[in-house]
């Protein structure tokens, strides 16, 4: 039977790729996780959110999946690669509550109430180490299900979580106002490329998301996400000259008095209060044409 320590032994990881004939894929962002201390911060901070379930993404060759089964609630590990689906079968056979489904987390049902057999979506949080290059698609399919998620404990690339904490603000982006809107988020602690197998390029966070009784804004949610998309996408710009892709200037000088905000300003200067006062202005401005 393997053991969590052999799943963080870098002789037997290999072994184990090279008898199942898997060579990690760059395209999927195989870096297995292979440190003991990560692991188990991943495991505590998961215990913080106080699942009832847990949806793991992309658990590899299940080094995570036996710390989190340590919890005792049901863990649904969700796997593109049928390779590592069917090593997961035998690393994680001896595991109790654990099920592996092999699809593609980006079209996968986190709120579906068929997982788990047949439990409600209840307290369920989302754990993963995410690739780069589906980080943004993955965090927004994470907040469209936040009716039926608790949370989320992610490993992604420092500079995305360094982005998100930061947001709204200079250093921040679309993508992190996007997140922050809805969840509190807290950044743990630095995992530094060597504590993968292969070792990427770069290093990485662990870090949680919290979703909120309500969203950080109260402008209606398309709208709001459209101002914020045209004043990151155009970032140099100040909000006036950000705003003509929406509006024509005499609306964009009616909204920015209606929301009571300097057209001199970018963008990354405003808070939540400030892009709902003019996503709200906008709304307003729409409806009068």
């Amino acid at each position: 039977m393997l053991t969590a320590e052999a799943l963080t032994n870098r002789a037997e990881v290999r072994r184990l790729l090279k008898e199942a004939g898997v060579r990690p894929s760059k395209r999927l962002g195989q870096n297995f996780l292979v440190d003991a201390a990560a692991i188990e911060a991943i495991r505590a901070a998961t215990s913080g959110i106080d699942p009832q379930q847990i949806i793991e993404i992309g658990p590899g060759l299940g080094a995570v999946t036996h710390a989190l089964a340590e919890l005792g609630v049901p863990v649904i590990g969700v796997e593109v690669d049928h390779r590592l689906a069917e090593l997961l079968s035998v690393t994680t056979a001896a595991l109790e509550g654990v099920e592996i489904i092999r699809a593609d987390a980006l079209a996968f049902d986190l709120g579906s109430d068929d997982l788990a057999w047949g439990r409600q979506a209840s307290r369920r949080v989302v754990v993963g180490s995410i690739p780069y290059s589906i980080t943004a698609p993955l965090l927004k399919h994470i907040v469209d299900h936040r009716q039926s998620l608790a949370g989320a404990v992610l490993v992604t690339q420092r500079e995305v979580a360094e982005k998100v904490a930061a947001s709204p603000g200079s250093e921040g982006s679309a993508l992190g106002i996007m997140v922050q809107a809805f969840c509190d988020v807290q950044v743990l602690r630095r995992i530094p490329r060597g504590a993968f197998l292969p070792v990427p390029d770069v290093d990485s966070t662990l870090w949680t998301l919290r979703f909120l009784e309500a969203p950080r804004f109260e402008a209606d949610e398309d709208l709001f996400f459209q101002v914020v998309r045209c004043l990151f996408g155009k970032r140099r710009k100040m909000i006036r000259g950000a705003l003509r892709d929406l509006l024509d200037p005499e609306q964009v000088q009616a909204v920015l008095l209606d929301a009571g905000l300097d057209g001199s300003l970018r963008g990354e200067a405003l808070d939540f209060d400030s892009l709902d006062r003019l996503a709200m202005a906008y709304e307003r401005n729409r409806a009068s044409e």
